[in-house]
């Protein structure tokens, strides 16, 4: 092994724990037994309230996350905005109270 492949190697390993894009989104996805504890009422108008704020921040595309190719997430920096940074994290909120909201049929989901 030459240098230059050795210094490529440092650089891809320290860039893997700046921030990837694949850490970022997989911290988005979050557990829905979180809101099972949540009267299904305010459960509703939280996630409309969610809902509203990914609208807005998304200038009423939604959010759709990035592709990223496979393999490639761990050393790929998170270049999203931060609009789209805030806007993810709240879709894996409103992903994560419609789940609650299914699994306990609450009335007017």
């Amino acid at each position: 092994m030459t240098t230059k492949h050795l210094q490529v190697i440092i650089l891809a390993a320290l860039l893997a724990g700046c921030g990837n894009i694949q850490g970022q989104l997989d911290r988005e996805k979050i557990s829905s037994l979180h809101y099972d504890t949540t009267e299904c009422p305010a459960l509703l108008a939280q996630r409309n309230a969610a809902m509203t704020q990914v609208s807005q921040l998304t200038n009423g595309a939604g959010y759709r996350e990035p592709q990223v190719i496979t393999g490639f997430g761990p050393i790929l920096p998170d270049y999203r905005t931060a609009n789209q940074k805030k806007a993810g994290a709240l879709q894996g909120q409103v992903d994560s109270m419609n789940r609650s909201i299914q699994r306990r049929k609450c009335a007017g989901a």
